[in-house]
């Protein structure tokens, strides 16, 4: 019974549990077996919470936390408003903002943790599980087979490669996150401090291999923007970190050094895409391998646009427009933050709400049935997700809780010595890289899924080095006579 107890209170298993129950439920074949388990692993995370704060008072040690605690105050009023429509899934909302706030960015809490291991442990497990599947799927599509299960269409999804994942934007973002996996693995005072052992190179070459090729083949602009973006802000990171001092002449030089390679890099990026898409596409067909490619009703409605007259495969959007249909989905948006600019309207009706406003619904929310439509629908754009579904108000104070968080860790990655060797520098790399992708997908926050639960483990993460150059704070404050941590603001 005691062991029981200790396994059901041990917050960095549930962590490691719940990210990659996440990660499951976006592969074909266990998506429903790890929905099942993802509902007893948020019941565990409530519980969790409300342990963590009667034993341990987690949200009086969490680094400001009161910016946090006015969002949720904020986010409950919304759901109290709007109190007959979806109140329930609001409110599982709300549980889910704590766990992200209080379990994964709180880590840095737990002072004998020793948290290199716990995220090492979730790096291998991605990298070794992403470079299976993407080579399975890889060697599916050369072989031209090309099935659909239950819902899910599988290798080729509207003429992009989606292996067994369910959705190619998602394969796109996976792929990302591999890679920035296999960087982190490359580190030598990441695996000596985890105490593990270290991942072979044979593996991290297939993994950086196998995921490279998913992400160009997957054709997910948001995913390749967060993988340029990513090196873009670590070359600015290598160019600027680890000096106490520049002149003009230097800043000047550098910057313009800069914006001259992420020019490069981006160019050279989209340009290789292009290319290789073409290219493999070419070899498929000349060596027969594809029979059919995209189903019937592609073909009646996108037959001009996409395929030849053999059905080929080219790797690329159905959808020609550039935002792939999201300006229109932005000015769905705007129009609904409109009707309640003050605290949102929730995450719940988002879909209810644009099915009385607009005579067609959301964009978009037609995909996905209309028993999941109130669940998964949303405007692909993190930023506009939280201005919608929590107003002005739950939108200011999650910003300023960034923003407090960003001024405090970047003098730090910039200013630090010895960092060579170090995970903070490409774990703030791909934080801003992240907050650029979320102007293009569902991220940030309001989704209970891998993409959004992986930024606050990786933002929980840089938060315990920020314990460790800058030291509690001692000086205090007074609400209501209590007397509270300035590091809380």
């Amino acid at each position: 019974m005691d062991r029981v107890k200790a396994v059901l209170r041990d917050t960095s298993l549930f962590r490691r549990s719940y990210i990659v129950c996440l990660f499951l439920c976006n592969v074909s074949f266990v998506q429903i077996a790890a929905y099942g388990l993802l509902i007893l692993l948020f019941l565990w995370g409530i519980g969790l919470l409300f342990y963590n704060e009667y034993k341990k008072h987690t949200i009086l040690k969490t680094r400001y936390a009161v910016w946090l605690l006015i969002f949720l105050l904020f986010t409950t009023v919304t759901a109290v408003i709007h109190i007959k429509d979806n109140f329930i899934y609001n409110m599982v909302i709300e549980f889910h903002f704590a766990i992200c706030f209080f379990i994964f960015y709180s880590v840095h809490t737990e002072k004998h943790l020793n948290f290199r291991r716990e995220l090492y442990s979730v790096c291998r497990f991605i990298v070794y599980f992403t470079t299976v599947v993407g080579i399975i799927g890889i060697s599916f599509l050369m072989a031209g087979i090309n099935f659909e299960v239950l819902w899910v269409k599988l290798i080729i999804y509207e003429n992009r490669f989606t292996g067994f994942y369910t959705n190619p934007n998602i394969l796109g973002f996976v792929s990302a996150v591999a890679v920035f996996c296999c960087h982190m693995l490359t580190k030598k005072d990441f695996i000596a401090i985890s105490g593990k052992e270290r991942v072979s190179r044979i593996w991290i070459g297939s993994c950086l291999a196998v995921n490279l090729i998913c992400l160009l083949l997957c054709d997910s602009n948001a995913a390749l923007v967060l993988i340029l973006a990513y090196v873009v802000f670590f070359v600015t990171y290598k160019m600027f970190g680890a000096e106490r001092s520049f002149t003009v002449k230097q800043i000047v030089t550098k910057g313009i050094a800069c914006v001259l390679v992420g020019a490069f890099i981006i160019g050279s990026v989209y340009f290789v895409r292009l290319v290789f898409q073409k290219g493999f596409s070419e070899v498929m067909s000349a060596a027969d391998m594809i029979s059919e490619t995209v189903n019937k009703e592609e073909e009646e409605l996108l037959e001009e646009d996409v395929l030849s007259a053999t059905n080929r495969i080219t790797f690329s959007h159905i959808n020609k427009n550039v935002d792939s249909g999201r300006f229109r989905l932005w000015k769905q948006a705007a129009k609904m933050f409109a009707d309640f600019p003050i605290f949102g309207i929730g995450k719940g009706n988002i879909y209810t709400y644009g099915e009385r406003k607009f005579e067609n619904g959301v964009e978009f929310s037609d995909l996905y049935g209309e028993l999941l439509a109130g669940f998964v629908t949303d405007f692909h754009n993190g930023y506009a997700t939280i201005l919608v579904c929590s107003g002005m108000m739950g939108f200011l104070a999650f910003s300023v809780f960034g923003l407090r968080f960003l001024k405090h860790i970047t003098p730090f990655v910039f200013k630090e010595e010895n960092l060579t060797e170090s995970i903070l520098p490409p774990m703030y790399s791909f934080v801003l890289a992240y907050l650029v992708y979320a102007f293009f997908e569902k991220a940030l926050l309001y989704d209970i899924t891998f993409t959004v639960v992986f930024f606050w483990m990786i933002i929980g993460y840089i938060s315990c080095f920020l314990v460790k150059f800058e030291p509690e704070d001692h000086k205090s404050f007074y609400i209501f006579k209590k007397r509270l941590r300035r590091t809380l603001l």
